[in-house]
């Protein structure tokens, strides 16, 4: 048995599929046409294999057979990564849309809470998330089963428990039961802080956001989503938004930045949003009316989504499309190169990074231009993983700016930093000049920033596939 298939034994077969395709060096198109040829069915498409590696969809038993003879990994290895596939999304890999930003729906959400276990269930961190971060509002069992995703049985005893530990007041309208939160209780105050940072972000994001014209959909990715839908990992440092904008819309980029600045004050921990435009045509289905039009609710606010592992939104398997054309014009030039195979993996540089930022944090109180060159190579370091994650490198006799220019356009001027880096460091070159004098404060401010970067860049990196 190869050695590689036997190491992914219990991986979910998503992640199987993934790392056979990438060991046998095909791209999702390439795996397609090989399963459609050899299946007879020429609906077979990219797509399907996107949602089947994302954990989206778990392909069945016929389609498992001929995974099997095209990827060379033994049937049985595939239905067990297809049982290990079942088991993840038990823990409630969870989708939730928000019709108002008052209001947060919430399906497919049962079991134990993945962000703070300490509640009893899902429901319950549900409720509480709608009548802590509401507490003026009262809310019917109707409303409090749609917000937190459960059945009205499961939402009355949960809510009845809350209310005879004094969380809960309850008020009878007629025949309907209402409940809100008790407002009178000091001791509600750090448990609403508690909520507000764990299950309250999708009302929060969804309210900033929402304030922003040109929106059409909002996505909330990364490490936070992960850990939302049971995926065991590190704790979130950032929140991560994925923002697609309306048909021919194009959102201020002011009211985006300071949505997210509003968001980041409420929710204590940085939020950082890219822009992820999508063709009318690869639209999901899933999420479009039968006039082919992105669904808006009745108050006209853009539905959000929680995709620890999302969909792909654009056809050519790049998650950041707006950097796409920035792209494939420096590869038509020649300033970068595509590459595949194990080396298309960003974490060794991210490593490497880590590394530099560790010995400039040792070498600054003796010399801080020493120091100073270690975190200028450690941003070069970012920019060249997030290229190697989707299988790109700077081409031999490149502008020196090649990475940086990539990332920026990609990812957002929050890179920008990669560039001010490699522009200071051409200054210290030259012993004379003005602007080559380091000092320790320069270094103690460079670092901080470049760990919250590579931080960003690590997140960022887990959405992201081979260019094509």
């Amino acid at each position: 048995m190869n050695p590689e298939v036997q190491e992914n034994v219990d991986l979910p077969i998503g992640q199987l599929i993934r790392s056979a395709r990438q060991r046998l060096h095909l791209s999702q198109y390439a795996l397609a046409d090989q399963l459609a040829t050899i299946s007879g069915k020429p609906t077979m498409g990219r797509d399907r294999v996107a949602r089947w590696e994302r954990g989206r969809q778990i392909p069945r038993r016929e389609w498992r057979q001929w995974l099997s003879v095209v990827l060379h990994v033994p049937p049985e290895r595939l239905d067990a990564g297809a049982v290990a596939a079942r088991r993840q999304n038990r823990l409630g890999q969870a989708v939730v849309t928000t019709p108002s930003p008052r209001r947060v729906t919430t399906r497919r959400q049962q079991g134990t809470p993945a962000l703070l276990p300490v509640f009893r269930s899902r429901v319950q961190a549900g409720i509480l998330a709608a009548t802590l971060l509401n507490p003026h509002r009262a809310f019917s069992l109707t409303e409090l089963a749609d917000h937190a995703g459960g059945s009205l049985a499961s939402v009355s005893k949960e809510a009845k428990l809350l209310e005879d530990a004094g969380i809960l007041v309850t008020r009878h309208d007629g025949a309907i039961r209402l409940m809100r939160a008790a407002t009178d209780k000091p001791t509600l105050g750090p448990l609403t802080e508690l909520i507000r940072v764990t299950y309250g972000v999708p009302q929060i994001i969804g309210e900033e956001f929402s304030r922003v014209a040109a929106i059409g959909r909002i996505a909330l990715v990364g490490t936070w989503a992960e850990r939302f839908a049971g995926i065991i990992g590190p704790e979130p440092e950032a929140i991560q938004v994925r923002l697609t904008p309306r048909p021919n819309a194009t959102p201020d980029q002011d009211a985006l930045h300071a949505a997210a600045t509003r968001a980041q004050r409420r929710l204590h921990r940085p939020v950082h949003f890219t822009i992820a435009a999508i063709a009318d045509h690869t639209a999901s289905q899933h999420h479009r009316t039968a006039s082919g039009a992105v669904p808006r609710q009745r108050s006209g606010l853009p539905i959000v989504r929680i995709a620890p592992l999302d969909e792909p939104t654009a056809p050519i398997g790049d998650a950041w499309r707006p950097g796409v054309d920035v792209v494939s014009r420096m590869i038509g030039s020649g300033q970068l190169e595509l590459f595949s195979g194990p080396e298309a993996d960003g974490r060794p540089y991210f490593d490497a990074a880590m590394n530099h930022l560790a010995a400039a944090e040792e070498v600054a109180p003796d010399s801080a231009g020493s120091a100073f060159v270690l975190v200028c190579q450690a941003a070069n370091m970012v920019a060249s993983g997030l290229l190697a994650a989707q299988g790109l490198r700077p081409a031999a006799g490149s502008n020196a700016d090649a990475a940086s220019q990539c990332v920026i356009a990609q990812f957002g001027p929050q890179f920008g930093h990669v560039e001010l880096l490699r522009q200071r460091q051409l200054t210290l070159n030259f012993p004379n000049g003005r602007d080559n004098r380091v000092t320790a404060e320069d270094v103690a401010a460079a670092i901080p920033a470049l760990e919250a970067l590579l931080k960003t860049a690590r997140d960022l990196s887990l959405d992201l596939d081979l260019f094509a």
